[in-house]
């Protein structure tokens, strides 16, 4: 878990070089958004496709997360497997 955010985690699976910057990225952009209020979240990136695993407060702060990480991902694809509890 990243001390600057405590409520994202970034996992980095086997992947090309340039992988792991991106779930990085995707983490910095949500913490940025600053509309992401709760929740915990794991950001992994491997072979193309960035995922977004966890749980959070409401179908919104999963569509925040989704949306700051489709700013960073480029062409990649993004997987939201974030539960709304």
């Amino acid at each position: 878990m990243d001390a600057n955010y405590p409520l994202l985690q970034t996992t980095v699976l086997p992947s090309p070089a340039e992988e792991p910057d991106v779930a990085e990225e995707v983490v910095r952009a949500i913490a940025a958004s600053r509309r992401f209020l709760s929740g915990r979240l794991e950001v992994s990136s491997a072979h193309g496709i960035v995922t977004l695993r966890g749980r959070v407060g409401s179908y919104y702060q999963k569509q925040v997360a989704q949306a700051a990480a489709l700013t960073v991902i480029g062409p990649r694809e993004l997987v939201n497997e974030v539960e709304v509890a």
